[in-house]
């Protein structure tokens, strides 16, 4: 399997699990998928990951312990209910248990791939990254801690909460072009300013705006 038809089958598999979840937003460990794909390569799954995150497709996130998630956002959605590009989930769709089978026959694979290394998933050329590639990390991280506290706030109601995590992933793409659309920016920082919970993020945000 090449590394495109690997990401895209990680892709339809992330699109199954967000499918079945009571909102969109939801990170995902990658290595479930390793256990239930049984794939043993941890970093041909990174780079699969890390291919369908430059496309645009995923937004990916690190834990403490090194575990990397990753969570589909609408452009990945589109791009699986179109089929893909490679073939492969037309025809995982058609025979899901030849690629992904049922947990109950792959618990032992599960549990032998049940960590991804702690190596960065951010490609790091030089041993000091370039003033550019720190504020991209930064400005993630900062997107990433949003979406955690629009999740996790309470007071907010669950259509409200929907737009708001929109507007952040919108907002990560925003940020991270070459040629940004200050109206756009303005307008979403606005709109998630308006959330008391989120104001310290946008502001620590902003000196990357």
């Amino acid at each position: 399997m090449t590394t495109e038809e690997l990401a895209e089958l990680l892709l339809a598999y992330l699109y199954d699990k967000t499918e079945a979840e009571v909102h969109s937003y939801f990170f995902f460990p990658l290595a479930d998928f390793m256990g239930m794909a049984k794939i043993d390569d941890n970093e041909e799954i990174l780079r699969a990951a890390q291919l369908l995150e430059a496309k645009g497709f995923v937004m990916l996130s690190q834990d403490y312990l090194g575990q990397i998630s990753a969570m589909i956002n609408p452009d990945g959605h589109s791009f699986v209910e179109a089929g893909g590009e490679t073939g492969i989930i037309g025809k995982y769709r058609e025979n899901p248990e030849m690629y992904i089978p049922n947990r109950e026959e792959i618990q032992e694979a599960f549990m032998a791939a049940s960590s991804i290394p702690t190596a960065p998933f951010v490609p790091e050329p030089h041993p000091q990254p370039a003033p550019a590639s720190v504020h991209r990390i930064d400005i993630k991280y900062y997107i990433l801690q949003i979406i955690d506290t629009i999740l996790n706030d309470t007071t907010i109601d669950d259509t409200t909460r929907e737009d708001l995590l929109r507007d952040a992933e919108t907002l990560y793409m925003q940020l991270n072009k070459h040629v940004r659309n200050k109206t756009v920016i303005d307008a979403l920082i606005a709109e998630l300013s308006s959330i008391p919970s989120i104001v310290p993020l946008i502001t620590a945000l902003s000196s990357f705006v």
